[in-house]
């Protein structure tokens, strides 16, 4: 019985081996490649923070229990071998030694306990932190718990200044990660292209055969926007190839006449069509190939991948039909706040929890927004608020209050009440504790404030009560939250704006944008365009798509020689586009033009009025041209102007242009950069290697419109002396009537 058992054990052994033998030879280079194909990834702490009050050189531990939250993903093709966390910080040399400590926990589990050391360190202590790769999922969380103890004393208080450590922000995350093949498989998509858990920034070459048309373009724009869309804050570049196809995951664009080189013996179809196959280059990557008979068969697959990849799957899949939705309506772009009615402030966060906080120190509760930049508020009381929040009841009412800002700007604060001061207040959420407050109030967010990104902060903060010397923590675990249902109301508002304002595109890519699908908006290339002349036009559509939450589906590609298509349309030109056909006619209207003839630089007027300032108004700033000077440099540099269309009334062109390739990279790259992009504002920006100057020159025009009553002061109130002068005439002109009325009365009496 033994013997058969193990002449049995044996078969199944070699069955086994036989059967994954052959899995490694039908997998062939695949598996092969998985194993050479690695890469060491570096997570600076400062990219990785929850917290966006953690600015600066370091992060900031503090109290008893400081806790820091830092978030990373892993991509659904990689997997991860080894992680080291290169932890640097600095402690209190008040501090306790091996009683305080540090916890380093991933994803709940604990790593690593660092003891503060006997002997205080005045330089950042290092310490390198094995992770153990097992523990590493999709989406995890890095967690460090500060544990302080200055003394031995049972009335420790736990708010000490003393209790303090600093983790240095150029810590980071090292991890080796190999590349694994994913299947053929259209299901995966927007994966490997986006993956969801991959916070850097999208980088997706784009693969062309030699002169592609404009109409190819167009479909490669189409897609490059529905990626930027799914990018969103984490910004996207897409580098072009011609004919070549790059290393890594790709998106490649071939007819049946004209395709890149590796296609040539790629049968023909019969009609758009969507494949996804292995990259010849690398054996691992994935190329998504849109595929068709023509340009119009190129067109129909980049609007089924936009617009309905939820629902394919197979390594092939044909588009029989596509029917596009009807056009957008203007401002109705789905990241933007609703202006036809009051948005709950549960539709502006991805979850219900994103509104609520717990714990000893509360992190305060962001709701970020998107508001179209032509919103006039001009004379408003403000924009309404509908408050509702909760709160579990404080010990001391004294110090305890919800504190509300937009953009870091105080709105209004109220006072947190006790149980005892609230028996007319409601329990609404059946998740949170049973002794629970809830307040309801209405306030007003003045207009100046909002800006055309804005954030709305809540921070709950809960006085500790103290008992003789004794200071004790609030008891129980604190929580509150924002009401879902609590709204604002942006509605009523006229759209007005005065342009140009190159800080409205940078930031929420307007005007293109008042329409979600871009269908006023045309895009002028040169004609024959670079490689990196189209990076550039897919990198703008992309960050568009970021911008608005849809695909740039309606937008037209042009030539400079199809001055048609530039009426009644919002003009975006890109490069050497400027200087091309008829549009080399509007270096006039340009506050700066770089070209191959060298750099030609205006300046505006010094705008100086002691009266105004003495009366007390700001002296606005005079944008006609005072001078202008030509140049003939080398070195980096890149343009980016605005100005009202020479074809069309209120309507605008934007300009990017550079003296390189590089320089235009420089530009794409301060478009997607948080920190340079806030400079980018007025009618000129000079893009140089990591910083942009900006200045406000050439003609002021308008775009929308006003109430009548709003467009008579509204320019008024530009001009305050005159303002005085019409007074003054409106005042005699009135005692001349009453005057007038008087005698008339007195000669009447008189007559009788």
């Amino acid at each position: 019985m033994e013997v058969k058992k193990s002449l049995a054990g044996l078969f199944f052994f070699l069955f086994g081996t036989v059967v994954h033998a052959a899995t490694l030879v039908s997998s062939g280079p695949e598996t092969r490649e998985m194993t050479t194909r690695e890469s060491v990834i570096h997570y600076p702490l400062y990219k990785l923070g929850e917290d966006e009050d953690q600015t600066g050189d370091v992060f900031k531990l503090r109290s008893t229990e400081g806790i820091l939250n830092f978030s990373f993903g892993t991509r659904m093709d990689q997997v991860v071998e080894r992680a080291v966390f290169h932890l640097k910080f600095n402690y209190s040399p008040a501090l306790i030694p091996i009683e305080s400590h540090i916890k380093i926990l991933l994803n709940n589990e604990v790593v690593k306990v660092v003891s503060i050391p006997k002997e205080y360190s005045s330089i950042p202590l290092s310490i390198d932190v094995p992770l153990d790769p097992r523990l590493i999922t999709d989406y995890n969380r890095l967690e460090l718990v500060f544990i302080g103890h200055y003394t031995n004393d049972q009335c420790e208080d736990p708010l000490n200044t003393t209790l303090w450590a600093d983790v240095d922000s150029n810590s980071d995350l090292e991890m080796t990660v190999a590349q694994i093949p994913l299947k053929n498989d259209l299901g995966l998509l927007p994966a490997p292209f986006f993956d969801s858990h991959d916070n850097t920034r999208l980088d997706v070459p784009f693969v062309f055969p030699d002169a592609p048309g404009l109409s190819m373009m167009q479909a490669a724009g189409i897609v490059s926007s529905w990626l930027g869309k799914l990018a969103d804050w984490r910004g996207s570049i897409f580098p072009v190839s011609m004919n070549q196809v790059p290393p890594g995951n790709a998106v490649v664009f071939a007819t049946n006449t004209v395709r890149p080189g590796f296609l040539h013996d790629h049968p023909n179809v019969n009609g758009p069509v969507l494949e996804i196959m292995t990259n010849p280059s690398d054996g691992v990557s994935r190329l998504l190939v849109i595929f068709g008979r023509n340009d119009k068969d190129l067109h129909t697959a980049a609007l089924a991948l936009a617009l309905g990849h939820s629902a394919l799957s197979g390594q092939l899949a044909s588009v029989v039909e596509v029917k596009e939705e009807d056009p957008r309506k203007a401002y109705d772009a789905p990241r933007w706040v609703r202006l036809d009615r009051s948005v709950k402030l549960g539709e502006l966060v991805d979850t219900p929890d994103k509104l609520q906080v717990y714990g000893l120190s509360l992190l305060p509760i962001r709701i970020h927004m998107r508001v179209a930049p032509d919103v006039f508020a001009w004379r408003s009381q403000g924009v309404p608020v509908e408050l509702k929040y909760r709160y579990t009841p404080p010990h001391d009412v004294g110090e305890s209050r919800l504190v509300m800002s937009i953009n870091h700007q105080l709105v209004q604060a109220f006072n947190l009440r006790a149980s005892n001061e609230a028996e007319d207040q409601k329990i609404r959420l059946p998740l949170m504790d049973n002794a629970v407050l809830s307040g309801t109030d209405q306030l007003l967010i003045p207009p100046y404030k909002m800006w055309s990104r804005d954030t709305l902060s809540f921070r709950f903060s809960f006085a500790h009560h103290k008992e003789s010397l004794c200071r004790d923590t609030q008891v129980g675990s604190v929580r509150a939250a924002i009401d879902p249902d609590s709204t604002i109301d942006l509605s009523g508002y006229p759209h007005y704006a005065e342009m140009p304002n190159l800080s409205s595109f940078a930031t929420l890519g307007f005007p293109f944008t008042k329409f979600a699908d871009l269908q006023e908006t045309t895009v002028v290339v040169p004609n024959h365009p670079t490689p990196s002349d189209i990076e550039s036009m897919l990198t703008i559509l992309a960050h568009l798509g970021a911008d608005t939450g849809y695909p740039a589906t309606r937008y037209q590609l042009v030539f400079p020689g199809d001055t048609a298509a530039l009426k009644d349309h919002d003009v975006l030109v890109i490069g050497r586009a400027i200087q091309e056909g008829e549009l080399q006619l509007w270096k006039d209207h340009m506050p700066a033009v770089v070209d191959s003839s060298g750099r030609l630089i205006t300046q505006s007027k010094r705008s100086v009025n002691l009266f105004y300032d003495w009366l007390g108004f700001d002296t606005k700033p005079d944008p006609d041209v005072a001078s202008m000077e030509k140049y003939m440099a080398g070195g980096q540099l890149a343009i980016l102007t605005e100005f009202e269309s020479p074809v069309t009334r209120s309507r605008s062109v934007i300009s990017l242009s550079a003296v390189d390739d590089s320089s235009m990279s420089y530009a794409l790259d301060a478009i997607d950069d948080p920190a340079l992009f806030n400079n980018i504002r007025g009618s000129v920006s000079f893009i140089h290697p990591h910083r942009v100057d900006s200045a406000l020159v050439g003609k002021i025009y308008t775009i929308g419109y006003l109430p009548l009553w709003t467009s008579i002061w509204y320019p008024l109130s530009m001009h305050p002396i005159l303002i005085m002068i019409l007074g003054i005439f409106v005042t005699v002109i009135v005692a001349i009537l009453i005057w007038k009325a008087l005698r008339s009365l007195a000669a009447n009496r008189m007559g009788e």
